[in-house]
């Protein structure tokens, strides 16, 4: 009992040092991935493969003009049945890129990729690039941040209660991942990898 009342205060004290001054620059990843707009998207896949990247910056005449995912890959062009080497990246490019500057709170940057319904940000000082933040890095701050990431999608529901889907987002309560298909089993919110690891199938 007062092992648990003090993890509390922890995670209290943790969430509450988050939100009076974290910034998005202590916890960003500083290495970022540039292709040409012109490049196909074969060599945005290749050069995503061969630095273990899960998106890139699309570029044009020096300007970060767009962003690649590996969502993007198979959503534009394998699910499409379009050659990968037969397209360019800036025909599957999310553009506008949204970003924040490095200065933004942690709480602040959480709640824009809740809104936009995306999973990372670009860090941007005017038009430089100076890294990325991602669902993950936020997450891997405190584990009491979950707490508060799943106020903050609850928050979003109700506000924009038009937009419903068959696919729910928000925390699993067993590994803490931010996920796009929770299922609650006995009550419990869990993505499907977790149901499949505890033998729960669809």
């Amino acid at each position: 009992m007062v092992l648990n009342a003090q993890r509390d205060l922890e995670t209290d004290v943790s969430i509450r040092e988050i939100q009076n001054g974290m910034a998005v620059k202590e916890a960003m990843t500083k290495e970022i991935f540039v292709m040409n707009a012109d490049a196909s998207v074969l060599e945005v896949a290749r050069e995503m493969a061969d630095n273990n990247a899960d998106n890139v910056i699309v570029v044009e005449d020096g300007d970060s003009v767009g962003i690649i995912t590996e969502n993007d890959i198979v959503s534009k062009t394998v699910v499409r049945n379009i050659l990968p080497a037969e397209i360019l990246a800036r025909d599957i490019m999310s553009s506008p890129i949204i970003s924040i500057k490095p200065s933004t709170g942690i709480i602040e940057a959480a709640e824009l990729m809740i809104k936009s319904d995306i999973r990372r940000l670009a860090v941007m000082e005017g038009n430089l690039i100076l890294g990325m933040i991602t669902d993950r890095d936020i997450l891997s701050i405190s584990p009491g941040l979950n707490t508060i990431l799943v106020n903050l999608i609850e928050m979003n529901r109700e506000r924009d209660f038009l937009q419903e889907t068959a696919v729910e987002r928000g925390i699993c309560q067993r590994c803490g991942a931010l996920a796009d298909n929770l299922t609650e089993v006995n009550g419990v919110p869990m993505c499907e990898d977790c149901r499949e690891e505890e033998g729960y199938y669809d």
